[in-house]
């Protein structure tokens, strides 16, 4: 029987397009596996009700995509709304979060949320990062893909048991994280800007308004027969991303633009590290004992096909 016993462990999440939602799915998988009653909420908007949950559950988990080195502003509005815990029965908090590079720059993004909470009377345990593909900079191989979800996986079997256990999880956040989170809050700024001058290419355009529809921040709407941008874009790339006809550019940052979905079922066995953030990568794959041996393999593979 876990700590947690027969209450129930509430996992919210917030998806862009679909990474961190996997994720938490995984985990709420991995939690009734281990004899914790787990249940999943969607959050969208950030405005949504969940109170009652809350003030039902002695655990949570907030799952989240990471924006620029930050928690998703929805995400903060989210946390914003939590009434204050009970002194006497403090509940518990986790966090899960996803990026597109294991670097220790992230490290400092949900410090906005987990002030707020500890503020209201919550136990903020720790986190748990993992490495999942892009949807924006640029387009990792399926193959890598696969192999960020497998390692994702194997990871979260073992945070459900901690999360399961109530083990706190702590890590001193290095100075250029803290430095970096706060350099980039400009980005909720400037993407509501940005968000402005996302356009939609008619002449691929199939008008199936998936885009409308799902919209976390209902910031997309048809008037006239012409799609209109609103000025409260989150950044999460729902639209750009999952555009069936990959038909949509997005302003300033349209040569970052990731279409379509990937492949997780790939041979991750053939995955590559490329040179962007290569050693981060190799850290986050293989633990620092064998991330020298990977890159020196890869360097050794590199030039024996040059010299065929």
């Amino acid at each position: 029987m876990t700590e947690t016993g027969s209450s129930e462990i509430a996992v919210f999440v917030f998806s862009g397009t679909g990474n961190t939602l996997k994720c938490a799915e995984y985990l709420c998988k991995e939690l009734n596996s281990v004899g914790a009653k787990a249940s999943l909420y969607k959050v969208e908007s950030g405005r949504e009700d969940f109170s009652e949950v809350i003030a039902a559950t002695s655990v949570a988990v907030i799952c989240y995509p990471v924006h620029g080195f930050n928690a998703p502003y929805n995400i903060v509005d989210f946390v914003k709304k939590w009434n204050r815990s009970d002194a006497d029965s403090s509940k518990s908090v986790y966090f899960l979060k996803t990026s597109g590079e294991p670097l220790k720059l992230n490290d400092n993004s949900s410090n906005a949320l987990r002030k707020r909470l500890v503020k209201k009377g919550y136990r903020c345990l720790g986190e748990y990062h993992y490495v999942m593909p892009y949807n924006m900079i640029f387009r990792h191989s399926d193959e890598m893909a696969a192999k960020m979800w497998n390692t994702a996986k194997e990871r979260i079997k073992i945070a459900a048991q901690e999360i399961a256990a109530l083990k706190p999880r702590r890590k001193r956040t290095p100075v250029s994280a803290f430095l970096m989170s706060g350099i980039c809050k400009i980005e909720r700024f400037g993407m509501r800007l940005s968000g402005k001058f996302y356009k939609v290419d008619t002449a691929k355009c199939i008008r199936c308004e998936q885009c409308v529809s799902a919209c976390p921040v209902h910031n997309v709407s048809v008037k006239g027969g012409k799609f209109k941008f609103g000025n409260h874009c989150i950044g999460c790339m729902r639209c750009s991303f999952n555009c069936p006809q990959n038909a949509i550019k997005i302003g300033l940052l349209n040569f970052m633009k990731v279409n379509g979905r990937y492949d997780f079922s790939a041979d991750s066995k053939k995955a590559k590290i490329g040179k962007y953030c290569r050693k981060a990568y190799a850290r986050y794959f293989y633990g620092d004992a064998d991330k020298t041996q990977e890159i020196k393999d890869q360097k050794f593979k590199k030039k024996k096909e040059k010299n065929k």
